[in-house]
Formats: C-alpha cells, sequence, structure tokens
C-alpha cells in the first residue's frame, strides 16, 4: 500500500511510525481522536441514519485534509483510508457498499480528481467491500466554506442524484470532513430515494 521507501506522506521526514506517516504526525494526529459516533443537533429531520468521524478538524487532521484536497497529495487518501478502517473495525461498522461525496464536473476538472473518491477506492481494498461512484452533484454550488452553518443547508439542497438500484443495501458515504451534515443529508436523501435500507456517513474528520 505504501511505498518501499518510508517518507511521511504528511510532512515528508524519511521516517514512518505507522499509516504512513512520520512519528511526530503520527503522536499529534492521535491527540485529535474521535474514532466514534457524531451526535449532532440538526435543523431538519436528517436523511443518514449514523455518522462517524475519525479525528477533530484541527492540527495535522486539518493539514492532511488540506493537502489532500488542494495541495494534490493523493497518496494521503491512502492515510486516510487506514485510519477510517481502524474506525470501522473499532465501532464494527457494517456495510454493503461504499460511496462516496462527488463533487461537480467544474471542481473536478479544475482539480483533476475527487478526494472522496480516492478515499472511497483506498477504502474498499482494505475492507474488501466494493464502492460505487453512484451519487452525481447535478448542480454547481459555491464552496461550502464560504457560508455559515444554516446556510450551508440552502447551499447543497438538491445538488444531488442517484439513479442506482440500491434496495435493501446499507450504505457507507465516505467524505474528508464532516461539518453541519447538510451534504451527507442531501447525499442520504438521493440514496434512500433509490431505495437504500441504511446510510452511515464516515468521514476523516469533524
Amino acid at each position: 500500500m505504501f511505498p518501499e521507501t518510508k517518507y511521511c506522506l504528511n510532512y515528508g521526514r524519511l521516517q514512518e511510525e505507522k499509516f504512513g506517516l512520520c512519528t511526530f504526525c503520527y503522536t499529534e494526529i492521535l491527540k485529535s481522536k474521535l474514532s466514534k459516533r457524531v451526535i449532532n443537533a440538526y435543523p431538519i429531520e436528517v436523511a443518514f441514519d449514523e455518522v462517524y468521524s475519525v479525528f477533530k478538524y484541527d492540527k495535522v487532521a486539518k493539514d492532511i485534509v488540506r493537502r489532500l484536497k488542494y495541495k494534490e497529495k493523493v497518496e494521503l487518501s491512502k492515510v486516510i483510508a487506514f485510519f477510517m478502517k481502524d474506525t470501522i473495525d473499532e465501532n464494527k461498522i457494517k456495510f454493503d457498499l461504499i460511496v462516496p461525496i462527488p463533487i461537480s464536473k467544474r471542481r473536478l476538472k479544475l482539480r483533476g480528481y475527487n478526494q472522496a473518491l480516492l478515499i472511497a477506492k483506498e477504502l474498499s481494498k482494505l475492507t474488501f467491500i466494493p464502492f460505487n461512484d453512484c451519487i452525481e452533484k447535478i448542480k454547481d454550488t459555491k464552496s461550502q466554506t464560504l457560508f455559515k452553518d444554516e446556510n450551508r443547508w440552502y447551499n447543497v439542497k438538491g445538488v444531488f442524484d442517484c439513479n442506482e438500484d440500491l434496495q435493501g443495501k446499507t450504505i457507507l458515504i465516505v467524505d474528508d470532513v464532516f461539518t453541519t451534515g447538510a451534504t451527507a443529508h442531501y447525499a442520504s436523501e438521493a440514496l434512500k430515494k433509490c431505495k437504500a435500507k441504511k446510510v452511515i456517513v464516515l468521514t476523516f474528520a469533524s
């Protein structure tokens, strides 16, 4: 999974402790560990059934997300997947299919990849459970980072579609960060319309 030369996939140090990180990064990121179910209050009845996050969105976890998302450090998707697999095992999360949160065609063209899809592919290798990029973002929206909590729900309302037959399946949605739950809700709504039995959300940070 990781290169033979042992170096930190986050900071590039010629040392690896675990999951592709050096001793410093691995030790620091564990200080932000959650690896448990996220319990939030939402302004509406949400379509997803459970949410789990591996870390708080700060320090090293934040660095990893930003480097993957904006600095083309695609190899960090492997690091994220390994930590997600730990959380799945610790919480005995059961599912039939891994589905990434999509990005718009315009953003995909600009960035060149969807970080959630990269994570889904790596997680599929570790769990031996298939992934399916079956949600489509049918409208381009402004970045959720530009909006305050309440307005995030309006920004992504009705932007996801799914045409896959998911009858009776438990779906694991994967993404890099969970904030208000708006993106996860509307993506889950699209999956439930395709007869998904249950939707579990797993993110690297929140």
